[in-house]
């Protein structure tokens, strides 16, 4: 019985490990399908958005076969209802590539000062100018671009990972 009891255990702790997500697939990197638009909540008044987009049009990039300027569209939002309070955001952006290998911080800055209200009912952009090229030498698959956000008054920080697929067509 005993002899049974350990191999189910064993049995479970590898299954365990071997069904362990690793951070490629944490972040949808790599493999996986792109998502170039995330939104999170702060807390029960504030959410936040990225998006990844082409630059000329403002639509979502979810894939790019060509070397175009992308940008990130970074904002925020106050649910109905929100009593009002100063905001004052400081976002930090960095690049993670297919295989999980992450940039240093390409973008380290304030990026918002005002009130709560401003977003009721809208999306409130953030000042955030980022934008960035792939170039044929980056490597295919899905990458992301991660902007960690702080808000400074309460000290909240979270972090988004918007996700863009990179096939490039030129060769």
């Amino acid at each position: 019985m005993r002899i049974k009891l350990a191999a189910m255990l064993l049995a479970c702790g590898l299954a365990g490990a071997a069904g362990a997500e690793t951070e490629v697939d944490a972040y949808g990197l790599g493999p996986h399908k792109p998502n170039p638009e995330e939104w999170i909540k702060l807390d029960d008044a504030v959410s936040l958005r990225v998006r990844i987009v082409h630059d000329k049009s403002g639509e979502l990039a979810p894939t790019i076969t060509r070397a175009e300027v992308l940008r990130l569209e970074v904002a925020f939002t106050a649910a109905n209802g929100a009593k009002d309070r100063p905001l004052r955001f400081h976002c930090k952006v960095k690049f993670v590539s297919p295989e999980a290998e992450w940039s240093d911080w390409k973008a380290d800055q304030p990026c918002f000062e005002g009130r709560l209200a401003q977003g009721l009912g809208t999306f409130v952009p953030l000042d955030l100018d980022f934008r960035f090229r792939p170039k044929a030498s980056d490597p295919r698959g899905t990458s992301g671009v991660s902007v960690q956000f702080t808000e400074e008054i309460a000290n909240d920080h979270l972090t988004l990972t918007p996700t863009f697929r990179w096939e490039d067509d030129s060769e």
